[in-house]
């Protein structure tokens, strides 16, 4: 593959695109969709821990009801 030079930004041709225009709409058709899953939990207002381990210990007890409340739907 040869190597092509460019002196400016400008004379470079526009990068190929994978999956062509209509990949921003199926990237926000995904996430949607994966929030829909996940039926995410929104957080109220700012959460202070005192250490690493409490905060840890906080997102693990939010994704073990994340899950519980999926295995009841489902």
């Amino acid at each position: 593959m040869p190597v092509t030079r460019f002196r400016d930004v400008a004379d470079m041709p526009p990068p190929p695109r994978a999956g062509g225009d209509d990949l921003p709409p199926r990237i926000r058709a995904v996430w949607a969709r994966a929030a829909r899953l996940a039926g995410l939990e929104p957080v109220r207002g700012v959460q202070r821990f005192r250490s690493l381990e409490e905060a840890q210990r906080a997102r693990d007890d939010a994704t073990l009801r994340r899950v519980e409340a999926l295995e009841d739907r489902g």
